[in-house]
């Protein structure tokens, strides 16, 4: 039995019931009240069922669900896949706000398990592509390298926006000699003479200043290259935020993708969230889909 501030006046009036005899009714459903008084002869509440349960609109007067201590006391007797259900229907700003309340640890686990296409939307949206490869290991930028997507061709393309010290630092590594005033077109033509391995095993050794220059210059040209990093590596970045920093990074992603997280909500949360549904809208999916409910909230 479900206990809250029911509109007795309304139920009254609208079933011709004498408000004192609803007081004396003492530890009964309305459902359960109103049988007793459709056996008693009254025809009004015989039909009760068929127009209450049936329009949201009365379900709202009679139950006074623009009250949230009213949905919130129907709402925590739902089951978890029934709250989960309903969480579909609350506004984009409650399903993102509601965030908040999962543990920390827990939700970078269910971000680093997101398509890597949302992850690499969060990650590039609040940070640049300098800010990510200052904090991700050398050697996730030299697996960026070794993509086998990352092809020859555009590497040497990345090297024409490199500076003179940088270009020095390749053709000294290349000919184990100083060079003061080589410049990118020298650069290039020295690593086009290496195979494939060679040019792969000269890239890995630069410096990771050099290295982070030229993924920046890919990126520049095509961010679908940054895809190439791991989910791992995506979210180093991430994982150096504190909690309500994470959160605001989360702002990037679609209500549907809240929606999958908040399926991890303490159980004592999952109503008081759930509250924040739309009176109107509550009413019409309990009419539709849980008049079971209604049936056990008392008088």
């Amino acid at each position: 039995m479900i206990t809250l501030d029911v509109n007795h006046l309304y139920l009254s009036k609208m079933f011709g019931i004498n408000t004192s005899r609803i007081n004396r009714a003492g530890l009964k459903t309305i459902d359960e009240f109103m049988q007793a008084e459709a056996v008693q002869g009254n025809t009004q509440a015989a039909k009760f069922e068929d127009e209450v349960f049936s329009s949201p609109e009365q379900i709202l007067r009679l139950y006074q669900l623009t009250s949230p201590k009213n949905r919130f006391l129907i709402l925590r007797n739902m089951k978890e896949e029934d709250l989960c259900f309903i969480m579909q229907f609350l506004g984009d700003k409650a399903l993102y706000d509601a965030l908040k309340f999962i543990p920390h640890e827990k939700l970078s686990k269910m971000v680093s398990e997101l398509p890597k296409e949302k992850l690499a939307t969060i990650v590039f949206n609040h940070f640049t592509v300098e800010q990510f490869l200052k904090v991700i290991p050398e050697k996730a930028m030299n697996k960026f390298f070794e993509s086998p997507k990352i092809e020859k061709p555009k590497i040497m393309n990345a090297i024409d926006g490199l500076d003179q010290n940088k270009l020095q630092g390749i053709m000294e590594n290349l000919t184990g000699q100083p060079c003061k005033h080589c410049d990118s077109r020298e650069v290039k033509a020295k690593l086009a003479e290496l195979d494939d391995k060679k040019f792969q095993r000269a890239i890995i050794s630069m410096t990771p200043e050099t290295k982070s220059a030229l993924i920046q210059g890919m990126a520049e040209e095509n961010p679908k290259y940054l895809m190439e990093f791991s989910q791992d590596a995506m979210m180093m970045p991430l994982n150096q935020l504190q909690k309500p920093q994470f959160l605001k990074c989360l702002d990037v992603l679609d209500p549907k993708d809240y929606l999958g997280m908040l399926k991890e909500l303490p159980d004592d949360i999952m109503p008081l969230v759930c509250t924040q549904i739309d009176p109107a809208v509550f009413s019409e999916i309990l009419s539709s889909k849980f008049q079971d409910i209604l049936k056990e909230i008392s008088l």
